[in-house]
């Protein structure tokens, strides 16, 4: 795994996918596949054509041997999964921690689509599922010297891809997620891939730019390396400047930059204020890179010359976090400890949802246990967290757990979001937190009186103090109308020459987008 990610001792990918498949099979519905023999007598079929043994399952869900990708997809057929649940989650985190730069994993998309039919409708107006994008992917990379006429294609796939990205989320937003990093590292399509995201995320899609320019952290072409540190020496925002510094992480672990532009990097996090809602990972980063590259640790460090860990909990919250995390992990001792004794991976991933300061390794741990029978019990503990007055009081705790909120959360706690997004009293990062998952929990149940309270509120906010927090929660709740597909309020935000430029930009950016992408997100 990669160690510069997550802290000592921490499960690798191959434990992780492992638990992934035993978790859903001991808590899924159906009692009989409880028992390995009677999962293996039934295994055969589907998308897997081979007979299975009782000790190869159990390889399996040990990590002993990494499991086939077909085999992924079959648990998910015999569990009665949705399509892409395990599959999607399990290469996403494989891709994430793998000690050097996944270049391609083996096709788990089945069907007689042809690449040139997928092709002809991802460059028309047709819609298009996540799947369809995997296919496309598939299709591709089993053909490194295909030559894609005419010349714009690579562009134009790349720019519908990351367009209908942006806008998706879970399930449909892993697929295309995963299609971007693949095609940016395809030996002929990657180079233009990475030039249509650096000019997306510096052009119409800036307020979507982090996720943009963070997808570069896995590309070793030279020019992926080059636009992130643009954006860290001349950001066209701070949204992509943000991305940059994410990637960094993973680009100065695969050796992605030569001695001068490491350079480079140190100088401009030393420039960095890193303060600011979008400014969080510049610490984290400037401490794991003083670990890495300890001749520059002096410089990064202010002449402290030594790093802390980098998932050491912020001494002023370590007392509260904690307890938190047992609490919240409270659920995973509880349900079923006959079936599932062992809960070491899973208590991992809740410290690494709650406490990593990289936020990256946050995402992907919340990732795996949304993707469990434990997501609901743990989105209830987490809301019950923010229920706690000492919680909301301190950002560094309120912060972390409505983040894990956005991914395991359901319609059952949007009432919540909503609560602290506009309460008198949040501190206002947690409420600009708040804002920000408001565009992802139930994003479809918006109340439209709500929102437009919400942004009267936070934009009266942003006329009186001008900062930063402000005016990020005000651009956030433009993000929410648009993933709620609210377009009479984009487009009374668009055209009303008073509000903040960057979400009258924004707003319009949604409005822009074809129909038939926001159709194909959604999917």
């Amino acid at each position: 795994m990669s160690t510069h990610l997550t802290a000592g001792g921490a499960p690798g990918r191959r434990p992780r996918v492992a638990w992934l498949l035993r978790v859903n099979r001991l808590l899924g519905t159906d009692p009989a596949f409880r028992s390995l023999p009677a999962f293996a007598t039934a295994f055969h079929g589907g998308c897997y054509d081979r007979e299975v043994s009782v000790s190869t399952l159990s390889r399996w869900e040990t990590a002993r041997t990494a499991v086939p990708w077909a085999a992924v997809r079959r648990y998910e057929e015999l569990l009665g999964l949705p399509r892409n649940l395990l599959t999607a989650t399990a290469r996403t985190v494989w891709r994430y921690l793998a000690p050097a730069p996944v270049l391609d994993t083996a096709p788990v998309t089945t069907g007689e689509d042809l690449l040139e039919d997928l092709l002809e409708q991802a460059l028309s107006g047709a819609v298009l599922t996540g799947e369809d994008w995997d296919r496309i992917a598939d299709g591709l990379c089993a053909r490194p010297d295909v030559v894609l006429m005419p010349s714009g294609t690579w562009y134009g796939l790349a720019e519908r891809l990351v367009e209908e990205m942006v806008i998706a989320d879970d399930l449909p937003w892993m697929l295309r997620f995963e299609t971007l990093n693949r095609l940016l590292n395809h030996p002929r399509g990657g180079r233009t891939v990475v030039l249509a995201c650096a000019e997306l995320a510096a052009g119409r899609s800036r307020a979507t730019a982090t996720e943009i320019v963070c997808a570069l952290d896995n590309c070793g072409h030279p020019d992926a390396a080059g636009r992130v540190l643009a954006e860290l020496t001349d950001p066209s925002g701070p949204l992509a400047h943000r991305g940059a510094v994410m990637a960094c992480f993973r680009k100065v672990g695969y050796r992605h930059f030569d001695r001068g532009q490491l350079r480079t990097l140190v100088h401009a996090l030393c420039d960095s204020a890193g303060t600011g809602p979008v400014a969080d990972q510049v610490d984290p980063l400037r401490r794991w890179l003083a670990r890495a590259h300890p001749e520059h640790a002096r410089t990064l460090l202010g002449g402290r010359g030594t790093a802390p860990p980098p998932t050491r909990p912020r001494d002023s919250a370590a007392g509260l976090l904690t307890p938190a995390v047992r609490r919240v992990t409270a659920p995973v001792r509880a349900m079923e400890p006959d079936l599932v004794p062992d809960t070491t991976v899973a208590h991992a991933l809740v410290a690494e949802t709650l406490t990593s300061p990289v936020f990256d390794v946050r995402l992907y741990a919340a990732f795996l246990l949304a993707a469990t029978p434990y997501r609901e019990p743990l989105a209830d503990a987490v809301a019950a967290e923010l229920a706690r007055p000492s919680s909301l009081r301190h950002e560094e705790l309120a912060v972390p757990l409505l983040e894990a909120l956005r991914i395991l959360g359901d319609r059952r706690h949007r009432a919540l979001l909503k609560a602290l997004a506009v309460r008198p009293g949040v501190p206002r990062r947690t409420a600009y937190v708040a804002v920000r998952a408001l565009g992802h929990v139930a994003a479809d149940d918006a109340d439209s009186g709500f929102l437009r309270t919400a942004v009267a509120h936070h934009h009266t906010a942003w006329r009186l103090t001008r900062d930063p927090v402000s005016a990020a929660t005000v651009e956030s709740l433009v993000y929410a109308l648009g993933m709620a597909a609210r377009d009479d309020l984009l487009a009374e935000i668009r055209s009303d020459p008073g509000f903040l430029p960057t979400a009258r930009t924004a707003a319009a950016g949604w409005l822009a987008i074809p129909g038939h992408r926001r159709a194909s997100a959604l999917r």
